[in-house]
C-alpha cells in the first residue's frame, strides 16, 4: 500500500498545533547542530550519511525546542557524546521521546519501540515553524509502520529503522499533563 502525505498525514493537520521559534532559539540549534555534525563524524554509521546530518540535526533539535516552549521545561540535551548514549527518552522523567520530520517526509523510527514518541512536523516553507502532532502510543508505533517510507537505501538496507505513518491514532497533547501516565516513577 502506497502512503502519502495526502492520505496519512494532512487530514489531521488541522488536529496539530503549531509552535513557532524564535530566532535566537533557531540559531542556537543551528550552532549546536554543526558542533554535532564534526563530534559524530568520527563514528562509523555517520561515516557513511549522507551528507544532510547538519538538517536532520536541526529538524530534530527544532522539534525538541517546540515541545519545551510547549511544555514550559526544559527537553534538549546540550551535551555531545557517543550516540548509543543518547538513545533514550526525550522529555526529562517521561517515558516519551521526540520524533521530527520534515513535511513531505514521514518519521523514522526504530521497527521495535519500547515507548511513546511525540511526532512533529518542521514546515519546509518556514523552516521556524514546528507543528505538534500527537503522541504515539508504542503500540500504535509498532503496528503503524512500513519501511516502504524508509528513502535512504542505505539505512533501508541496515535493518533496523522503518517509517511511521499512523497519524489518525496520534492522541492530542494540550500540556505535559497528558503524558501523566507516562511519567517515571
Amino acid at each position: 500500500m502506497p502512503y502519502t502525505y495526502q492520505q496519512n498525514v494532512d487530514p489531521y493537520f488541522e488536529n496539530f498545533k503549531l509552535i513557532e521559534i524564535d530566532d535566537a532559539t533557531y540559531t542556537k540549534v543551528s550552532d549546536f547542530a554543526v558542533e554535532l555534525v564534526k563530534a559524530k563524524a568520527k563514528e562509523p554509521h555517520h561515516k557513511i550519511d549522507n551528507q544532510k546530518e547538519h538538517k536532520r540535526f536541526m529538524t530534530g533539535f527544532l522539534g525538541e525546542a517546540a515541545l519545551e516552549k510547549f511544555f514550559g521545561i526544559p527537553v534538549i540535551d546540550w551535551t555531545i557524546g557517543p550516540s548509543n548514549f543518547y538513545n533514550t527518552a526525550d522529555i526529562p522523567n517521561y517515558y516519551v521521546g521526540i520524533k521530527s520530520v520534515e513535511y513531505g517526509k514521514f518519521p523514522v523510527i526504530f521497527k521495535n519501540n519500547f515507548y511513546a514518541q511525540m511526532i512533529c512536523i518542521r514546515s519546509v516553507e518556514k523552516p521556524n515553524n514546528i507543528y505538534i502532532c500527537g503522541l504515539a502510543t508504542k503500540d500504535v508505533l509498532n503496528n503503524c509502520q512500513s519501511t516502504e517510507l524508509i528513502i535512504d537505501p542505505r539505512l533501508k538496507a541496515r535493518g533496523t529503522k522503518t517509517g511511521f505513518y499512523g497519524f489518525d491514532k496520534l492522541i492530542t497533547v494540550n500540556s505535559l499533563d497528558d503524558l501523566a501516565s507516562y511519567k517515571k516513577r
